[in-house]
């Protein structure tokens, strides 16, 4: 099991885009993966003969099993898996409800539901059971954001059973649940990208010395409540122009990005931005940078045979790539 701070957001207007940060130590082998129609999963509990809808992401891949960090479906459902310590709750096997494990929840879902609304139908008589994928890879506490072109959902594994919430910033960053990022808001709501109003003491001339000030008091820190309320503003005040979404997109997410270092484990090691992704639902297009190469790469669904039964995955460059000009 490793600590992971990481960053989703499920950007709607023009183009439905989703995407995010993983913020590691250190690699374990991610690479980008496409499960085709007829992928036979091999669930622990919920039994379906071979995957349903294709599905497309990042994903440490076991025993020719891909473990989704996050992923899209050929429908334009898409979730994504981020860190949720001391908050999540996995439990026993229960009849009668849908039985699924932490790492297994991503797969089930995305296989087969073809939207939000169906995705949460299925989640809301899960069950996530405590099972570890092996022995070597435990079971990670986990938290959900799962959206499509109609909005976006927070499944939350709490001691009170499976929490969904409706999610209306369309983001997520890790614990503590999310109700207490969603109040954490009301601290910045004077946050904005114009020049402030002087409500300190009207009637007297301060001087706006700087551009910027708007957003004077927006916590600059790498917690995940102040991932949470960085992220939620860079979406919602980033100008987006036609044709131009996902290099914004990558913009928006570089605001919670995070350098080597700034951030160390317990032992001293230092935590980077291993890759930020972005998939475009509609068009089927998976795009990604990673720490060390920041051009932008893509795969798509509609180069690969979806009906086929064969796993395909593509690695993930982690050397620079500078193109010099003289």
């Amino acid at each position: 099991s490793f600590f992971e701070m990481c960053t989703a957001i499920s950007k709607h207007g023009g183009r439905h885009l989703f995407g995010r940060t993983l913020d590691l130590e250190r690699s374990y082998g991610e690479r980008v993966v496409i499960v085709p129609r007829n992928f036979r999963f091999e669930f622990l509990y919920e039994k379906r003969s071979v995957n349903s809808f294709a599905i497309m992401g990042c994903a440490h891949v076991a025993d020719g099993i891909p473990l989704f960090y996050d992923g899209v479906n050929e429908h334009g459902l898409c979730a994504a898996g981020l860190n949720f310590p001391g908050c999540a709750v996995y439990r026993n096997y229960a009849a009668g409800m849908h039985n699924i494990a932490s790492f297994e929840l991503i797969p089930c879902v995305l296989s087969s539901c073809r939207d939000l609304a169906s995705a949460t139908e299925l989640l809301r008589t899960a069950n996530i059971v405590r099972d570890n994928f092996s022995e070597a890879l435990p079971a990670t506490p986990l938290h959900w954001l799962i959206a499509d072109k109609s909005g976006s959902a927070v499944v939350e594994p709490t001691a009170d059973g499976v929490k969904i919430y409706g999610n209306p910033f369309g983001v997520l960053t890790n614990s503590p649940h999310f109700p207490y990022h969603s109040l954490n808001l009301s601290n910045y709501m004077q946050s904005g990208s114009f020049a402030p109003r002087n409500n300190i003491c009207p009637g007297i001339s301060l001087d706006l010395y700087s551009r910027g000030l708007g957003g004077a008091g927006l916590p600059g820190d790498f917690s995940s409540s102040s991932r949470f309320v960085r992220a939620v503003f860079a979406k919602n005040h980033t100008v987006c122009e036609k044709g131009s979404e996902v290099t914004e997109f990558f913009h928006i997410m570089d605001a919670v990005s995070q350098p080597r270092g700034c951030v160390r484990t317990d032992n001293g090691e230092p935590v980077s931005t291993v890759y930020t992704s972005c998939a475009d639902t509609e068009a089927g297009v998976y795009y990604f940078t990673t720490y060390g190469n920041r051009r932008i790469r893509a795969v798509r669904f509609n180069s690969v045979p979806l009906d086929s039964s064969t796993l395909i995955s593509y690695p993930m460059s982690f050397e620079e790539d500078t193109e010099y000009l003289n």
